[in-house]
């Protein structure tokens, strides 16, 4: 094994390290008297049992603290203010059932004013693990986040503790800006008209104010004998996303557009037009600008000839004929392909593997005949004569806070119940989805995806459970799961007026893939018990009965519990 093999191996496994460390967290709501309420008063009440059987707690619920330990009352780390009124306050404490001492870290969100509707906050995790290597990701846990005014579940602040669930810094958006806090600084920038891939911006409409630097190089700027001009533009916004577009003067008709870069191979430097609407143009101005790595050229066409910057030259020998009439193909084996774009030859992208089990390796490449889209296929190994063994490629959506909880969803003609490859498909790159996979040995699974912060090959591991890997299990009873993934912890309770109380609680079995779990108990004799969910219209419905798990996003869950005429519910996160 040579020097490389052996970074990417410790790359490897510091990042499924990580993963394992960035388990779920959760939300619930603080009334603002939690961070009034004076220390005295607070520290001298009975601290009350810890809302979890093992330490530290996960995603509990601040506002139900009713002691602190000495020193360890609530306090204001920082706090980001946005031009609409929408805030973010970062809070730490030392809740006195904690025996451990450990301090837990929780997000205070306000939204108000312009874009309180799309308004949305997170607890997020900064490490620095040395040698320049900074780690910044958002929680999975579904109460770790909210999208209106409340307060996020606690978690444990230091993130030198291994195996917990860790918070040390808060981020707050109203669509407009993007405020974030840590330890040591308040921070506000603006969105601007995207965040990260801008797959369709108008350049000509973003604020001056809301630019870093745009740059108008001569050396990107071409013209024809008609006066027919095209500039290529870039651009960098100050919330960080860099920007390509094309500006052209067409004096006596033509065309200008936009092509993207796709390497450098045996046909000289090549590129293909870019494909998406708004990235060429029949009249003067300016084309759609967009994120796009590989770099951009500009090309203008029009009786008079057809001029491009950067490498005017280049060779743009047509790639092979395509095996289908419309793009992007599909049902095509790999094998068949005798030519790959340069640059995107086959590679490995994850590689979801059961300790001495069954494996999925994911492949990625671009086939010369369809330079727009990215293809995936998986070479399987199943162990033979084994029931419930199988092998699937999936699509896993990246946006949101809370992306990896969303249930990955098969692609057709992709699943394999023996060893062997599945056929080729197609993503657009431009698109949420990104590739994932997942392993079945018949005893065991292993999941990976292609998204997010997950920039290397990672995988997550675990047993089958009472419903096939991947589903959502349906009337399974929190007693008979024999693992967690994270502490089962106690989201939010709610007392009738006689003193009988219903408890909300959650987490991922280890059985469970994506998926996190709610139930609704309680110890009142005499009592009817049930969790609720809302439904789009914004009512709520029964989902499950007394101690019944339920998988859920735990953002609108609740518990609810009735006793003769009186009925009680505990409060929805949002």
């Amino acid at each position: 094994m040579n020097s490389t093999d052996e970074f990417r191996g410790a790359r490897r496994g510091l990042w499924r390290r990580l993963r394992k460390r960035v388990v779920p967290l959760a939300v619930l709501a603080l009334g603002a008297t939690l961070l009034t309420t004076p220390v005295a008063a607070a520290v001298t009440r009975a601290a009350g049992p810890a809302p979890c059987p093992q330490l530290p707690c996960q995603g509990s619920d601040p506002g139900a603290v009713t002691a602190w330990q000495s020193g360890g009352a609530p306090k204001l780390v920082k706090e980001a203010v946005l031009a609409s009124g929408t805030r973010i306050k970062l809070y730490t404490g030392r809740p006195a059932w904690d025996t451990a001492g450990w301090v837990y870290s929780w997000a205070e969100v306000q939204l108000s004013g312009v874009g309180a509707d799309k308004g949305r906050g997170w607890l997020k995790t900064e490490e620095n693990l040395g040698d320049g290597i900074n780690i910044e990701s958002a929680l999975e846990h579904p109460r770790s986040y909210r999208d209106s005014s409340g307060t996020t579940g606690m978690y444990v602040y230091d993130t030198t503790r291994y195996g917990v669930v860790h918070a040390n810094g808060a981020c707050v958006t109203d669509g407009r800006e993007t405020g974030c806090v840590n330890a040591t600084t308040s921070e506000v920038e603006s969105v601007g008209p995207c965040a990260g891939w801008c797959s369709d911006a108008d350049p000509e409409a973003i604020p001056v104010s809301d630019w870093s630097y745009v740059e108008r190089s001569s050396y990107d700027r071409v013209q024809l004998p008609s006066g027919a001009s095209v500039q290529k533009a870039d651009g960098r916004l100050k919330q960080g996303s860099y920007l390509g577009w094309a500006e052209g003067e067409l004096p006596a008709g033509g065309r200008f557009w936009l092509e993207a870069w796709q390497g450098a191979g045996r046909w000289g430097e090549v590129y293909t037009e870019f494909t998406p609407e708004g990235a060429s143009r029949t009249e003067s101005g300016s084309t759609r600008a967009y994120s796009w790595l590989p770099e951009l050229r500009a090309c203008v066409s029009d009786s008079t000839g057809t001029a491009c910057t950067r490498d005017p030259d280049a060779a743009t020998t047509a790639p092979t004929e395509a095996p289908c009439a419309v793009l992007p193909c599909r049902d095509v084996d790999q094998a068949s392909v005798t030519e790959w774009m340069p640059n995107y030859e086959p590679r490995l992208v994850e590689d979801a593997d059961i300790y001495q089990g069954g494996r999925l390796k994911i492949y990625e490449g671009r086939p010369a005949w369809d330079p727009y889209h990215l293809y995936y296929w998986g070479e399987a190994e199943l162990p033979p004569g084994r029931a419930g063994v199988s092998a699937t490629l999936m699509t896993h959506t990246a946006t949101g806070v809370d992306s990896r909880a969303q249930r990955p969803v098969p692609l057709p003609g992709t699943r394999l119940t023996a060893s062997g490859t599945t056929r080729m498909t197609p993503l657009d790159p431009l698109s949420d989805g990104k590739i994932a996979g997942l392993v079945v040995d018949g005893r065991n699974w292993a999941f990976a995806t292609h998204q997010g912060n997950n920039m290397y090959m990672t995988a997550e591991e675990g047993p089958v459970g009472p419903c096939a890997p991947g589903e959502a299990c349906e009337g399974v009873k929190p007693a008979s799961v024999t693992k967690w993934t994270s502490v089962a912890t106690d989201w939010a309770t709610a007392v009738l007026p006689g003193g009988a109380a219903v408890t909300l609680s959650g987490s991922r079995p280890d059985w469970s893939v994506s998926d996190y779990y709610a139930w609704a108990h309680s110890t009142a004799q005499g009592a009817t018990v049930w969790l609720e969910d809302r439904k789009p219209d914004g009512s709520y419905e029964k989902v499950a009965g007394d101690a019944e798990m339920r998988a859920t996003s735990g953002r609108y869950v609740r518990a609810c519990i009735s006793q003769g005429s009186a009925t009680a519910c505990t409060k929805a996160s949002p």
